[in-house]
């Protein structure tokens, strides 16, 4: 695992540990993708794409070229994902990432486009994040308006783990992330973000904090049968938004005077 961005002082990427689910205020919740670990780099309205290897692989997924068009200088932590039958498919996805020619990447990327699903903002407009708190972080990943543009979406939070973990568990998707609210992003602590497997029952704790309100699942396209999820059991509904943003353009480009003083 291979720091990145020369500017930020090579960020360590965080990595989940795995264990039971955590309960309580101090924890945020967000769907288990799946996919491959990608950190975006956006350097003077340039996109660079890399795993955690450090290996770049921006030419193997053009459809996440808007990102650059939205924020001119930010670096993200988040996964591309693909789907199929309804599902996050990892091997569809280490399939793209074999395809080194770039014609043949923009092809699979129309025939097939992944989704990046952004949960984390380490740096916007020279500005380091690390050190903020996830709640910050993920208050000022909100305002960028990324579900706006492309093939780019913002992985969901939800208050509830118990809810979303029986939810995950009817949909047939691998699992829950837990992550702590209060802690900065520090690939030292790796305690503070939880890979919950989906056949793991959660620690016996009661939840703080009941959700009610989980989305209700898409309407499934018929010109696109692999962006169907699967239909829900008798639980809380849960709705990966992996049937794909609109393609318009959106706001444009994102600056940084379009926010409150304070607010970075």
């Amino acid at each position: 695992m291979q720091g990145v961005g020369e500017r930020d002082g090579l960020v360590r990427p965080m990595q989940p540990v795995s264990g039971h689910l955590p309960v309580g205020r101090r924890w945020s919740y967000e769907v288990d993708w799946s996919g491959i670990r990608l950190l975006a780099d956006v350097d003077q309205g340039t996109l660079c794409l890399r795993t955690l290897e450090g290996d770049d692989v921006t030419a193997r997924f053009p459809e996440f070229a808007g990102l650059a068009d939205v924020v001119a200088d930010g670096l993200f932590d988040g996964e591309a994902v693909l789907l199929d039958a309804g599902q996050p498919s990892s091997l569809a996805l280490v399939d793209r990432l074999r395809r080194a020619d770039p014609r043949r990447a923009r092809s699979l990327a129309r025939a097939r486009p992944a989704i990046f699903m952004v949960y984390d903002v380490l740096r916007l407009y020279g500005v380091v994040l690390t050190e903020r708190p996830l709640d910050e972080r993920r208050a000022t990943l909100g305002r960028l308006a990324l579900d706006e543009v492309g093939r780019i979406q913002v992985s969901p939070v939800y208050d509830d783990g118990v809810a979303l973990l029986a939810g995950v568990r009817e949909q047939g998707l691998p699992g829950v992330m837990a992550r702590r609210r209060d802690t900065p992003y520090d690939a030292e602590a790796p305690q503070d973000w939880v890979r919950v497997v989906a056949g793991i029952d959660p620690e016996p704790t009661t939840p703080t904090e009941i959700v009610a309100d989980l989305p209700v699942p898409p309407r499934p396209r018929p010109d696109r049968p692999e962006d169907t999820p699967p239909a829900p059991g008798p639980g809380p509904a849960l709705a990966p938004p992996l049937s794909g943003p609109s393609s318009g353009t959106g706001r444009g480009r994102h600056s940084r005077e379009d926010e409150p003083p304070g607010l970075w």
